[in-house]
Order: structure tokens, then C-alpha cells, then sequence
């Protein structure tokens, strides 16, 4: 078998020294080169042309996010953005992938806990192979414009509207760029209320949440314990948390990964195998098939339960789709640019 060849642009030597060591490995990836900056990065990249590249965000000459934009302009290819775990990190983070890097990772410290250390050993090969695999001309181009005089619908407390529907969205590896897409496109006025599961580390969730909601007309934020379900408004797992409904409450859950993951889609969705709503699942982009197996529990518990794939050949990961069309009764499937549009007709069947 054909081994993923990764280029690793780094301006850390302990930081290149430790994910070196990681695809050294790891007998399915091979270790092409490794760059200290962006000049000395897009130099090694036009000569070696390796099928994945690690970088870094913050480098010295060239940064990550001025070095992913002329990459993706000039040989795009899979990129697979380190990340540090702060504030700035994560918005620097997410504007790497709307600029087109695959995934990314948090990276460890001198000094970081041990976890931190043993995720990075743990999934870093995953996603480099998963990213080798990414169909990166799919990306979204079109970067969708923050919603501006639209006044979003009132979820004052005097106008508080309890959701007899829910929307519930599970996406893993391109998901936060195809989710900016759906955001964006999904009607004010959706009779439903949306908890979304987006595989992402802790520290992430929130300024993603606050993307969202700055792109979608319908209210986003990050959930909260206690938080109620209510038209309109869109709740966002944080990131460490399994999300799941008790009580028609969100609860937010410490336990075991599920998956390799926490959120994981299949602990939202079983979670909802007693509850009153009725309920429309939709699985996008991702590797793996977390979802999966909760939204075949859920349809088999509630016949008020659709389910709705991202259409396989319009994800950048296609694993999760996949999975939920293969093991599922799939009602229905939708490319990336009419799945806002299936979801607002679903949304009605059910209403």
C-alpha cells in the first residue's frame, strides 16, 4: 500500500521533532521533509509535492494562514492546520479553514499535561490520512457574507417558542466550512430548533458558535447546561461535552469518548429516543461514522424521525454520509448547496 507522504512546516524544533516522531510511526504515512517557516514551506512543497501538509499557525517570515492562502491558490492540496489552545488560536483556526486547510489540531506545550500529548499521537495519524483522501476541489469557495439588516428572530424570553421539532446535525472533518454554508442559507423563520455536534477539541467551540450566528439568520450560540429548546435558535456542543437532551433539557456530559470523540453525534441522537419532538437528523461531511448508529436507534424508536445525508460526492470526507446510507434507512440525500433548502422542506413534512 501506497504510503501518505506528509510535510511537516513548523518553526518549533520541539514541535517538529514530536510530530515527526508521530509519522515515523505510523507505518501508512512517510515523512517527505520538514520546513521551518512559510517561504522555506511553499519552497519544499513545489519540490518534494507531498500529498499532506502539517503547519503551523504562528511562524516567523511567512505565517500559516499567508502560506494556506497562496498554497491553496497555486497547489492545493490537503493541509492539516496545528493549532494552539487559546482564544486567538481557535479564531485564527477558523480562519484557516474557511481559507482551506482540511482539519486541524491543537497543539502540546513544554509542560502541557499528558493528554494533550497522547491526542496529538493518538489522532494526528488519523487525520492525516483521512485528509489524504479529502476531496479538496469540494471546499465551498464562496465564503457566505455575515448576515447584515436582517433581524433575526425574537427569542426574547416574554417570545420564547418551545421547538416541537428538532434539527439535529452531526458533522466531523469539513464540517465547519459546509456548516457556514448551511448557516447561512437556512430560513429565519425555521419552526425548529437545531443542536448541532461538530467533532471539535475544547477552546474551539465558542468562537465557532459566534461565526455561525454572525452568518446564519437564526440564532447560534454555544449550549449551556439547562439550556431549553426553542424555534429559532441553534445550540453547539462544546467542545469535551457530549451534548444530550434529559428532561427536554440540554445536559452536558463528561463521560467517556465515544467514537474517539466527545461530542459524539451517536450520544446526541440516542439521547433523543424518548423525547416529544419530533426529530430530522442530518449527517455531513466526516471520517468515521459517528452518527450513524444513533440516528438507525433513533429512527427505529420514533416514527416522527427523518434522516438526511449531506450527499456523499459533495463532502470532503465522505465516511460519515457514507456510513448513514449504508447502515441506516436513509430517507433522503442532498448535495452541499441545497442541503439548507432539504432541510427547510424536511423540517415541513414533519411540522
Amino acid at each position: 500500500m501506497k504510503k501518505v507522504r506528509v510535510l511537516i512546516v513548523e518553526d518549533s524544533a520541539f514541535m517538529r521533532r514530536i510530530i515527526s516522531d508521530i509519522i515515523r510511526e505510523n507505518s501508512e504515512l512517510e515523512l517527505v521533509g520538514t520546513a521551518r517557516d512559510g517561504l522555506d514551506g511553499l519552497e519544499k512543497i513545489k519540490t518534494i509535492k507531498p500529498d499532506v501538509v502539517t503547519m503551523d499557525i504562528d511562524m516567523p517570515r511567512l505565517n500559516g494562514l499567508e502560506t494556506l492562502s497562496r498554497v491553496m491558490k497555486e497547489f492545493p492540496l490537503p493541509v492539516i492546520m496545528i493549532s494552539t489552545h487559546t482564544k486567538a488560536g481557535s479564531e485564527s483556526t477558523l480562519k484557516a479553514l474557511d481559507a482551506g486547510a482540511v482539519d486541524f489540531i491543537s497543539k502540546p506545550s513544554i509542560g502541557s499535561p499528558e493528554e494533550t500529548l497522547e491526542e496529538l499521537k493518538n489522532y494526528l495519524p488519523q487525520k492525516i490520512i483521512a485528509a489524504a483522501s479529502a476531496k479538496v476541489a469540494l471546499m465551498p469557495v464562496d465564503k457566505p457574507a455575515p448576515v447584515k439588516g436582517l433581524v433575526k428572530k425574537d427569542i426574547s424570553k416574554s417570545r420564547l417558542e418551545t421547538a416541537k421539532i428538532i434539527v439535529a446535525i452531526g458533522a466531523s472533518t469539513g464540517g465547519p466550512k459546509a456548516l457556514e454554508a448551511v448557516f447561512s442559507a437556512l430560513p429565519a423563520n425555521l419552526p425548529a430548533a437545531v443542536l448541532l455536534s461538530q467533532h471539535m477539541p475544547p477552546g474551539f467551540t465558542l468562537s465557532f458558535s459566534q461565526r455561525l450566528d454572525l452568518l446564519s439568520p437564526i440564532k447560534v450560540k454555544e449550549a449551556e447546561e439547562g439550556d431549553a429548546l426553542f424555534t429559532g435558535q441553534a445550540l453547539v456542543a462544546p467542545g469535551g461535552f457530549h451534548m444530550i437532551l434529559k428532561n427536554g433539557l440540554v445536559h452536558l456530559d463528561t463521560g467517556p469518548k465515544v467514537n474517539y470523540v466527545r461530542p459524539s453525534i451517536d450520544v446526541m441522537l440516542e439521547s433523543l429516543a424518548d423525547c416529544s419532538q419530533k426529530v430530522l437528523v442530518v449527517i455531513m461531511t466526516g471520517m468515521g461514522k459517528d452518527g450513524a448508529a444513533g440516528a438507525a436507534l433513533l429512527k427505529m424508536k420514533k416514527k416522527d424521525t427523518i434522516l438526511l445525508a449531506q450527499d456523499p460526492k459533495t463532502a470532503l470526507i465522505p465516511s460519515m454520509p457514507d456510513a448513514l446510507i449504508k447502515s441506516a434507512p436513509c430517507d433522503f440525500q442532498a448535495p452541499l448547496t441545497r442541503l439548507a433548502a432539504e432541510i427547510d422542506r424536511c423540517v415541513k413534512i414533519l411540522a
